[in-house]
């Protein structure tokens, strides 16, 4: 979309901040000079997250600073979150538990997902037939 890449020039700032380094190399091209370990080490590549990034920031339009700064970090933090499936370890898990009760909006999602759900005695004996 020709409309993200000309996202970059007014998005220059914020980019840098986040960690993300990007040229236009043409009218549909861009070039990725740098990138979050973070999101590399989740498994979230340049190729899939920096079109999506460019498509929100184009979509923000002139939104302030920090607004803007807030819907890419949360853009990131949903793309490098932990997903359904992943193996994680005691440590892991117990290190994100603490994390969670740490953070702002720390029991939902960006999206509003919820990071946990309450589930009673009651309801494992009625879901597992024991009730």
């Amino acid at each position: 979309d020709p409309r993200a890449v000309e996202a970059i020039a007014d998005a220059g700032p914020l980019l840098e901040r986040l960690g993300i380094e990007l040229g236009a190399v043409g009218p549909r091209a861009v070039l990725v000079h740098a990138y979050p370990t973070f999101l590399l080490g989740r498994g979230v590549e340049p190729a899939t997250f920096v079109p999506g990034l460019l498509a929100q920031i184009a979509e923000d339009g002139h939104a302030d600073f920090e607004s803007a700064l807030h819907s890419v970090l949360d853009m990131m933090a949903c793309k490098a979150s932990v997903k359904a499936g992943d193996r994680l370890s005691p440590t892991e898990i117990d290190a994100l538990l603490d994390l969670r009760d740490r953070i702002e909006r720390g029991t939902a999602c960006p999206h509003g997902r919820p990071t946990a759900l309450r589930i009673t005695m009651r309801d494992l004996e009625r879901n597992f037939g024991r009730s």
